[in-house]
């Protein structure tokens, strides 16, 4: 696989050179200091060096309600043996007592090196050192002049192009988790080979990948993975946009004799419990489509995704199909907006228009059904309202405020490993400083 890899990167970047100007001459560049929109820069005159870090900290809290566990005692049964048989069929239940811990958090804590290189080029790499451990994030090298500069290509680790809410950036989110609904679908960051054109009206964006670039497995068989995504902008003015977009996978286990996995968190990570999960064996490959919207009309947005996916296995059992989405809707109570970047098919920061900041309220309902019943992987289903307030105090700062409310049915208990049937609601709070 990853020969695979080099070759097409090679043969890709080659193209790439061909198509591009002579580069100039090597020599010592003059670069000038500047803030934009909260961001220290570095860069030249010409603009074709631009050099920048991009530092993000999210500090996270939340505190959990629900009924408590339930426990029964010897006094709830009028015979002694019913409580006899009663303790010996539910002794392993009383070990799966859910109780979310509520508490504070380190969520992110990102470091990046970005950088306009030869005025066509761009390269980042992005590190995360939340929770006590490192990780690497986005790394890659991207050629930004093909398509006479309405495109690129790329190489490294990158989220690869599928969904809107997954290639949005964390500190763009409109709430503090990205939806259950559309989490257990989406691919990520891979390592792959990826193409782009753009234009304001319509954007699309192929790759090819394998796994992460912390999946990698000596000796093992990596296997070539495809996506795409497509998206069309029929409104586009200083006042409105509306966007309309398309994904689709055809992926096979990230290694040969893998199993593919489904599982969610219910848009809280203080308290990191995954009751939605559903694993498959031998599978052969497995597709997921999606379908985005988006509508910004000055202070108003209405965005919403829903994801189906469809598992194919070696031997003869049914495919499965499991699927789930979200929708939300936001106001500013500010004279603010979301700006929508038709480049990357995403919305970019708020910078508040006032020097007192800007307020934001939003609600969501997302939903997702794991539960396959053809092949009896009950991996749970879920249905949730999460209410949120922001506060935009600059283009650097923001505070969130999120209310949620969940309902598992009775297999959302993470394979086992939960009791099921466990609804309860939470309330969390994020200070977020990106700079």
């Amino acid at each position: 696989m990853r020969k695979l890899f080099a070759k097409l990167s090679v043969a890709a970047f080659v193209l790439a050179l061909a198509a591009m100007p002579l580069a100039a001459s090597a020599g010592t560049t003059d670069l000038q200091a500047a803030s934009e929109d909260g961001v220290l820069v570095w860069k030249s005159a010409d603009d074709a060096f631009k050099w920048w870090i991009d530092a993000r900290a999210y500090i996270d809290m939340a505190t959990y309600f629900d009924d408590g566990p339930l426990y029964y005692s010897e006094d709830d049964f009028a015979d002694p043996d019913d409580w006899a048989d009663y303790e010996d069929e539910f002794a392993d239940w009383f070990e799966r007592q859910n109780s979310l811990a509520g508490g504070v958090m380190l969520r992110r804590l990102r470091f990046a090196v970005k950088a306009n290189l030869w005025t066509d080029w761009y390269s980042e790499i992005d590190l995360d050192f939340a929770e006590e451990g490192a990780a690497v994030k986005d790394a890659y090298i991207s050629y930004n002049g093909l398509f006479s500069g309405n495109g690129r290509i790329r190489v490294g680790n990158f989220r690869q192009p599928f969904g809107l809410e997954e290639v949005t950036t964390s500190r763009n989110l409109m709430f503090l988790e990205r939806s259950q609904g559309t989490d257990p679908f989406v691919i990520g960051r891979r390592l792959g080979l990826e193409v782009t054109k753009w234009a304001p009206k319509f954007r699309w964006s192929v790759s090819a990948f394998g796994g992460d670039v912390e999946e990698y497995v000596k000796y093992a068989n990596e296997q070539v993975n495809f996506a795409a995504r497509v998206n069309v902008t029929p409104i586009m003015d200083d006042e409105s946009v509306l966007m309309i977009g398309g994904a689709a996978t055809l992926r096979k286990p990230t290694f040969v004799g893998d199993d593919v996995k489904f599982n969610t968190r219910p848009e809280t990570n203080v308290s990191d419990t995954k009751f939605l999960y559903a694993k498959y064996k031998d599978v052969d490959n497995f597709n997921v489509f999606g379908g985005e919207l988006a509508y910004v009309n000055k202070r108003f947005m209405l965005q919403g995704e829903y994801m189906a996916a469809k598992v194919r296995f070696l031997d003869e059992d049914p495919d499965a199909s499991i699927g789930g989405g979200y929708v939300f809707a936001s106001f500013f109570l500010t004279d603010d907006t979301h700006k929508y970047d038709y480049r990357d098919a995403e919305f970019a920061r708020v910078v508040p228009s006032s020097k007192s900041g800007a307020w934001e309220v939003a609600a969501r309902y997302s939903t997702a059904d794991l539960n396959d019943e053809e092949n009896g992987e009950m991996g749970g289903k879920s249905d949730a309202i999460t209410l949120g307030l922001s506060y935009y105090a600059n283009a650097n700062i923001k505070v969130m405020l999120n209310y949620g409310i969940v309902n598992n049915d009775e297999n959302a208990t993470g394979r086992g490993d939960y009791q099921g049937d466990y609804d309860f609601n939470y309330l969390s709070m994020r200070f977020l400083t990106a700079f």
